[in-house]
């Protein structure tokens, strides 16, 4: 993974943008959604760019290598390759980040296609490589994502204070199943049903580590997103280890036995299987393999 998805506080600080036509106003048209003061320079705007001049200040003059000290962020959006090129070596001399449209070799960062249900936004990229694959990623998460999705968030975030730290993730896993992805005038109700059902007992998701992880029923690859733990021996399958929680704690052993209501992954080789499988009894397991679950 040569780029890193990471999202930056864009308060307080300033973009600009050099280009006047319509990928310059493109570009403005997503940043605007940011709390970024952004500075266009060009010394014409395309007709896009006339009509919305809102939320920039535009320099109108020609580019010149004095106007890039100051900015955090540069957007080279011309129609002149050598000049974008210049942009992007000023701008990172200024230790600036740098964007320039169609040419991934002269950026620092690209700007990835965005589902946008803020508080809840979704980047999709991919290196600069295939831009229309991404096209087509974000135009099928749109159709899944309802706008629901923003009042949600906002309340879940509000009404996290309410639930006590070590009870948290448990009741918004409950909440959710509940309430799915909606909002409406029961979702507060639902919480609190939530907050008051009794926790359920734990179990152990138990598989082979010679399965294959492409082949895994459905319904196994989202338990194992429930997980709080991975237990393994040997070396935990690197494909395994991305299906489950970052959070989760991995332990290269057994322990003996589960905490009331943990949810654990259990890893183990055909040497182990059997033995793995006798000591987790008394414990609710849950066996996988490619393609079932028992």
């Amino acid at each position: 993974m040569r780029y890193f998805p990471l999202f930056f506080d864009t308060k307080a600080k300033r973009l600009l943008i050099v280009g006047g036509g319509e990928v310059a106003a493109r570009k403005l048209a997503l940043w605007r959604r940011s709390e970024m003061t952004i500075t266009l320079v060009s010394p014409q705007l395309c007709a896009e760019l006339q009509t919305q001049q809102e939320g920039f200040h535009w320099v109108s003059r020609l580019f010149d290598d004095d106007l890039i000290p100051g900015f955090d962020g540069v957007i080279a959006a011309t129609d002149d390759e050598d000049l974008n090129r210049r942009i992007s070596v000023l701008a990172k001399e200024q230790g600036a980040w740098v964007n320039v449209v169609d040419d991934p070799g002269a950026c620092t960062v690209i700007t990835p296609a965005i589902v946008d249900r803020s508080p809840v936004v979704v980047a999709i990229g991919s290196e600069g490589g295939a831009p229309v694959l991404v096209k087509e990623l974000r135009r099928r998460l749109e159709s899944l994502l309802p706008s629901s999705l923003s009042p949600l968030a906002k309340f879940m975030a509000e009404a996290r204070y309410r639930i006590p730290l070590v009870q948290r993730r448990r009741v918004w896993e409950r909440f959710l199943s509940r309430n799915g992805l909606g909002f409406d005038d029961q979702t507060d109700a639902r919480l609190e049903q939530a907050m008051e059902q009794q926790a359920e007992a734990g179990w152990a998701l138990l598989l082979s580590a010679e399965v294959d992880p492409d082949l895994l029923p459905l319904k196994a690859a989202m338990l194992m997103q429930e997980c709080d733990a991975l237990w393994f021996d040997g070396d935990l399958p690197k494909r395994l280890d991305e299906l489950c929680r970052r959070d989760a704690q991995r332990r290269a052993c057994l322990p003996t036995a589960l905490a009331p209501d943990q949810n654990v992954l259990v890893v183990a080789s055909a040497e182990r299987y059997q033995d793995w499988q006798r000591q987790l009894s008394g414990a609710r397991v849950i066996e996988v393999g490619s393609g079932w679950l028992a």
